[in-house]
């Protein structure tokens, strides 16, 4: 039992656990003025949730074991998708 729970997948759960917390407690007010810090705790929140994304595919879908052509499209595809995503929330497109 104990090999089941000391395994790289299990902290990487434990990771995602914590992170979506975090992002819970960001979302409900943990800022020290949110109505100041609105946009930037918008930007943390879509940088948590592009990681969280980044490490449920790399661990649970394995892609991290895939041939680096494949890994390198999956990180090109996280890294442009999440810049094009803040970039228009910002105004900058």
């Amino acid at each position: 039992m104990k090999a089941l729970i000391h395994t790289p997948i299990t902290y990487v759960w434990l990771l995602l656990a914590v992170l979506t917390g975090l992002s819970w407690g960001l979302a409900d007010g943990i800022a020290p003025d949110p109505q100041a810090a609105f946009q930037w705790v918008t930007v943390a929140l879509m940088l948590l949730a592009f990681f969280k994304v980044h490490l449920v595919i790399m661990h649970f879908m394995e892609v991290g074991t895939a041939p680096i052509p494949l890994r390198a499209i999956f990180e090109v595809w996280v890294v442009v998708v999440c810049t094009a995503i803040l970039l228009l929330y910002l105004g900058y497109i």
